[in-house]
């Protein structure tokens, strides 16, 4: 069974759910950039649910875009409603508001996501991941027994693995794998601050088809990149992740594809577990019959 574990979706009625761009009020550049996803290829719940079919994938996480809606998570939950039993929803909350630890509480126990999404990507100089404001967000995913997504680049590693040190309990997938460095190939000598992170045995790694981009840029190819992941952190560490449609070079069908690839050099369990069985054990809720 094949399961994604890193989608967004975005509603076709912008009337009942409107676009809350990240950063275009305050005119940012490089947010104004990565905004044009959203507007030019957006999939709704329902068109992810069609691809899905053609490209034999049982079930989806719905990860709140925050390119698209800021902190306005309404549209990643209702989406679950599309297919309850095929999708699950993960919420983005601003740990600097007021209440951000009520605001997870009533999405979670109210409208039902099931993970929150700590997000520093918008402000990479952000310091709040592991410290007491941040922890606020942690502690509460602990009472509530949701997993923590982390969406940090490379530089914030160190600040992660604080928060993993002191949240050893609780279950964290990485996005993206930190967006790692991997120029140069194997074995990836610009991404060893990644490797460290295998000392954590509660922290998983999404390897999405960003990843699996950068790893194509080598001769040596995505899969080697994923075995050299397997060996560092073990497959049952590994969950792939589309990034569709953020990432759009390529169709749904053929990322799938890409990740077949980049798994095949991995055992038969194993790559179950890269293509569907560890997004499985931190979301039960996408183990479809």
């Amino acid at each position: 069974m094949i399961v994604d574990s890193h989608t967004h979706v975005v509603a076709p009625d912008q009337r009942r759910y409107p676009l809350v761009p990240y950063g275009l009020d305050q005119g940012v550049g490089a947010e104004r950039k990565q905004a044009a996803w959203f507007r030019d290829v957006p999939v709704s719940a329902e068109d992810l649910l069609g691809s899905m079919d053609q490209a034999g994938v049982a079930a989806a996480l719905l990860v709140q875009g925050v390119g698209a809606y800021s902190y306005d998570n309404s549209y990643t939950v209702d989406a679950v409603g599309a297919a309850p039993g095929r999708f699950a929803s993960v919420v983005c909350v601003d740990p600097l508001q007021p209440d951000a630890a009520g605001t997870l509480r009533t999405l979670v126990e109210q409208r039902g996501a099931r993970g929150v999404r700590l997000f520093t990507v918008t402000n990479p100089e952000s310091t709040w991941l592991d410290e007491d404001v941040g922890s606020t967000l942690w502690e509460e995913a602990r009472r509530l027994e949701i997993p923590v997504i982390v969406t940090i680049l490379a530089r914030q590693i160190p600040k992660l693995a604080n928060a993993l040190r002191r949240f050893a309990d609780l279950p964290v997938a990485l996005d993206h794998c930190g967006f790692p460095d991997l120029r140069g190939g194997p074995p990836y000598e610009r991404a060893r601050a990644l490797d460290d992170l295998a000392a954590f045995p509660n922290l998983r790694l999404k390897v999405t088809t960003h990843v699996l981009r950068l790893a194509e840029k080598d001769p040596a190819g995505p899969a080697a990149f994923v075995e050299h992941l397997a060996s560092s952190f073990g497959a049952a560490r590994l969950a792939w992740g589309s990034d569709y449609p953020q990432t759009h070079d390529r169709s749904y069908a053929d990322m799938v594809q890409l990740a077949r690839r980049a798994c095949a050099g991995l055992g038969e369990g194993d790559r179950a577990r890269f293509l569907g069985g560890t997004a499985c054990e931190l979301w039960p809720e996408l183990r479809v019959p």
